[in-house]
Protein backbone atom coordinates (compact mmCIF):
# COMPACT_ATOMS: atom_id res chain seq x y z
CA UNK A 1 0.00 0.00 0.00
CA UNK A 2 2.82 2.40 0.85
CA UNK A 3 4.36 1.66 -2.51
CA UNK A 4 1.15 2.73 -4.28
CA UNK A 5 0.99 5.96 -2.28
CA UNK A 6 4.63 6.80 -3.11
CA UNK A 7 4.02 5.94 -6.76
CA UNK A 8 0.90 8.15 -6.78
CA UNK A 9 2.78 11.07 -5.21
CA UNK A 10 5.61 10.68 -7.72
CA UNK A 11 3.16 10.72 -10.63
CA UNK A 12 1.27 13.70 -9.16
CA UNK A 13 4.46 15.77 -8.64
CA UNK A 14 6.04 14.96 -12.03
CA UNK A 15 5.99 17.97 -14.38
CA UNK A 16 3.33 17.76 -17.04
CA UNK A 17 4.57 17.52 -20.61
CA UNK A 18 3.37 20.65 -22.41
CA UNK A 19 1.30 20.24 -25.53
CA UNK A 20 3.05 21.52 -28.65
CA UNK A 21 1.69 24.78 -29.95
CA UNK A 22 0.80 25.27 -33.57
CA UNK A 23 4.02 27.23 -34.00
CA UNK A 24 6.04 24.26 -32.68
CA UNK A 25 4.35 21.94 -35.14
CA UNK A 26 4.98 24.28 -38.08
CA UNK A 27 8.58 24.91 -37.04
CA UNK A 28 9.28 21.19 -36.64
CA UNK A 29 7.90 20.34 -40.08
CA UNK A 30 9.68 23.33 -41.64
CA UNK A 31 13.00 22.13 -40.23
CA UNK A 32 12.37 18.69 -41.72
CA UNK A 33 11.53 20.20 -45.12
CA UNK A 34 14.70 22.33 -45.04
CA UNK A 35 16.80 19.29 -44.06
CA UNK A 36 15.37 17.26 -46.95
CA UNK A 37 16.05 20.12 -49.37
CA UNK A 38 19.66 20.30 -48.16
CA UNK A 39 20.13 16.57 -48.65
CA UNK A 40 18.63 16.78 -52.14
CA UNK A 41 20.89 19.71 -53.10
CA UNK A 42 24.03 18.06 -51.73
CA UNK A 43 23.57 14.77 -53.53
CA UNK A 44 25.39 14.58 -56.83
CA UNK A 45 25.50 11.93 -59.50
CA UNK A 46 28.90 10.26 -59.74
CA UNK A 47 30.00 8.25 -62.79
CA UNK A 48 30.14 4.52 -62.08
CA UNK A 49 33.61 4.11 -63.52
CA UNK A 50 36.32 6.49 -64.62
CA UNK A 51 39.14 4.67 -66.42
CA UNK A 52 42.49 4.92 -64.67
CA UNK A 53 44.68 7.70 -66.02
CA UNK A 54 41.72 9.71 -67.33
CA UNK A 55 42.34 13.40 -66.92
CA UNK A 56 39.26 15.31 -65.75
CA UNK A 57 39.05 18.86 -67.07
CA UNK A 58 36.88 21.50 -65.47
CA UNK A 59 34.74 23.11 -68.19
CA UNK A 60 34.48 26.87 -68.35
CA UNK A 61 31.49 28.04 -66.32
CA UNK A 62 28.59 29.24 -68.39
CA UNK A 63 27.22 32.75 -67.77
CA UNK A 64 24.30 31.23 -65.85
CA UNK A 65 26.78 29.58 -63.44
CA UNK A 66 28.20 32.92 -62.34
CA UNK A 67 27.11 33.96 -58.87
CA UNK A 68 24.47 36.62 -59.14
CA UNK A 69 23.60 39.32 -56.71
CA UNK A 70 21.09 38.19 -54.13
CA UNK A 71 17.64 39.58 -54.93
CA UNK A 72 15.98 41.52 -52.13
CA UNK A 73 12.74 39.81 -51.21
CA UNK A 74 9.72 41.75 -50.02
CA UNK A 75 6.40 40.70 -48.55
CA UNK A 76 3.42 42.97 -47.96
CA UNK A 77 0.98 41.37 -45.54
CA UNK A 78 -2.68 42.40 -45.56
CA UNK A 79 -4.28 41.44 -42.24
CA UNK A 80 -7.81 41.83 -40.97
CA UNK A 81 -8.50 45.45 -40.02
CA UNK A 82 -7.86 46.32 -36.37
CA UNK A 83 -10.73 45.20 -34.16
CA UNK A 84 -11.67 42.24 -36.37
CA UNK A 85 -10.74 38.72 -35.31
CA UNK A 86 -8.56 36.70 -37.66
CA UNK A 87 -6.89 33.66 -36.03
CA UNK A 88 -4.72 32.90 -39.10
CA UNK A 89 -3.53 36.54 -39.12
CA UNK A 90 -2.60 36.37 -35.43
CA UNK A 91 -0.92 33.00 -35.88
CA UNK A 92 1.11 34.31 -38.85
CA UNK A 93 2.33 37.30 -36.84
CA UNK A 94 3.25 35.01 -33.90
CA UNK A 95 4.85 32.17 -35.87
CA UNK A 96 6.07 33.34 -39.27
CA UNK A 97 6.78 37.07 -39.26
CA UNK A 98 10.05 36.76 -37.33
CA UNK A 99 11.16 33.90 -39.62
CA UNK A 100 10.77 36.23 -42.64
CA UNK A 101 12.72 39.02 -40.94
CA UNK A 102 15.45 36.58 -39.87
CA UNK A 103 15.71 35.43 -43.51
CA UNK A 104 16.32 39.08 -44.52
CA UNK A 105 12.94 39.71 -46.14
CA UNK A 106 11.49 43.23 -46.09
CA UNK A 107 8.20 42.76 -44.22
CA UNK A 108 5.40 45.34 -44.24
CA UNK A 109 2.15 44.82 -42.34
CA UNK A 110 -1.06 46.51 -43.42
CA UNK A 111 -4.00 46.18 -41.03
CA UNK A 112 -6.11 49.09 -42.23
CA UNK A 113 -8.93 49.04 -44.77
CA UNK A 114 -7.95 47.26 -47.98
CA UNK A 115 -9.62 45.64 -50.97
CA UNK A 116 -8.76 42.02 -50.14
CA UNK A 117 -11.81 40.07 -48.98
CA UNK A 118 -9.86 37.23 -47.34
CA UNK A 119 -7.03 37.63 -44.89
CA UNK A 120 -4.22 37.16 -44.52
CA UNK A 121 -3.25 38.00 -48.09
CA UNK A 122 0.38 38.34 -49.15
CA UNK A 123 1.93 40.30 -52.00
CA UNK A 124 5.36 38.72 -52.50
CA UNK A 125 8.20 40.13 -54.59
CA UNK A 126 11.68 38.91 -55.43
CA UNK A 127 13.52 40.77 -58.17
CA UNK A 128 11.16 40.97 -61.14
CA UNK A 129 8.94 38.11 -59.94
CA UNK A 130 5.72 38.87 -58.09
CA UNK A 131 3.02 36.67 -56.59
CA UNK A 132 -0.10 37.03 -54.46
CA UNK A 133 -1.13 34.35 -51.97
CA UNK A 134 -4.20 34.22 -49.76
CA UNK A 135 -4.28 32.29 -46.51
CA UNK A 136 -1.57 31.32 -44.04
CA UNK A 137 1.76 31.30 -45.90
CA UNK A 138 5.06 29.99 -44.57
CA UNK A 139 8.51 31.32 -45.44
CA UNK A 140 9.10 28.30 -47.68
CA UNK A 141 5.79 28.75 -49.53
CA UNK A 142 6.50 32.44 -50.14
CA UNK A 143 9.96 31.61 -51.50
CA UNK A 144 8.49 29.01 -53.86
CA UNK A 145 5.84 31.47 -55.07
CA UNK A 146 8.52 33.79 -56.51
CA UNK A 147 11.10 31.23 -57.57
Amino acid sequence: MTFLIVLGLFWWMAPAKPDPTQCDILTDSSALIEELATIKESSTVQPDHIPEGTKLIDPQPSPSDKPHEKQKRKILVFLAPKGQKCPPCDQWKDCEMQRFMDADWDVAIFDGAHSYGRTPTFEIESGDKKATRTGYTTLEQAGEAVR
